[in-house]
């Protein structure tokens, strides 16, 4: 059987292994509606503290999903991979957006627990 791996963000929060983190961020996927925006501040925290881990997981040159800054996250139908599921949004200041994948974030933020 593998290690527990713990994930901790900036945000304050933690769990004992990556499994509980992941159970958090589906949960909260599930808790709004495509097209809602994420209004509640604790989740707001936990997503730009697992963003941020996704960005400094990146290669240098690679662009960042945070870009020019975080205006708020948006529940959205992401059609560009099979299945057409829902995910993350990040809606950046400059009014773009991009998808954000919370599973490959918190694979980056178990890596750097280790």
């Amino acid at each position: 059987m593998g290690k527990s791996i713990p994930v901790s963000l900036s945000s304050g929060r933690s769990w004992p292994k990556k499994g509980d983190a992941e159970a958090h961020f589906k949960a909260m996927l599930g808790r709004y509606r495509v097209g809602e925006r994420v209004l509640d501040s604790a989740d707001h925290a936990d997503l730009e503290a697992l963003l941020s881990v996704y960005d400094a997981d990146l290669q240098p040159g690679e662009p960042t999903k945070a870009g020019a800054g975080v205006a708020y996250f948006e529940k959205r139908l992401d059609t560009d991979h099979p299945g057409h599921t829902s995910c993350f949004f990040v809606v950046r200041r400059d009014e773009t957006s991009i998808d954000f994948s919370y599973r490959r974030a918190l694979d980056a933020a178990a890596r750097q627990s280790r």
